[in-house]
């Protein structure tokens, strides 16, 4: 009983450290609150939505026009982040499917732009400009 104590106890300590190695400490409130609002994008990039509490809402997606909502995350193992989109609904599951993870490289996130390129694509960023309320 003892070492089962003692053993919960450790984790507990070092599971801390090791999210604490994931991400910079102060950087998701700096950073990942930016990405929180509106963003639009070019013809068929679409029109982002991301909330606070980890889901996003896409509309005008595509050259059909799709709309799909999921959760969103950032992951710190490397610079530039990523960002990292879970598809929960899709009017085109079809061609875009639900439980699909995207993955993508945040390369510019501030106050009025936000850009990313997907892996396939290095060096091509897709950029979005903060939409008006």
């Amino acid at each position: 009983m003892i070492r089962t104590a003692a053993l919960l106890t450790a984790s507990l300590i070092l599971i801390p450290s090791a999210r604490a190695a994931e991400k910079p400490e102060g950087v998701p409130v700096a950073v990942e609150r930016k990405l929180h609002g509106g963003w639009k994008g070019g013809a068929c990039q679409g029109v982002w939505a991301f909330v606070a509490d980890g889901t996003f809402v896409l509309t005008h997606y595509s050259p059909g026009n799709n709309k799909l909502t999921g959760i969103w995350s950032v992951r710190w193992d490397a610079l530039p982040p990523t960002l990292v989109l879970t598809i929960k609904t899709s009017d085109a599951p079809d061609r875009i499917k639900v439980g699909q993870t995207w993955e993508v490289k945040l390369t510019q996130l501030d106050d009025e732009a936000l850009a990313y390129e997907w892996p396939q694509s290095p060096g091509q960023s897709v950029r979005y400009t903060r939409a008006k309320k």
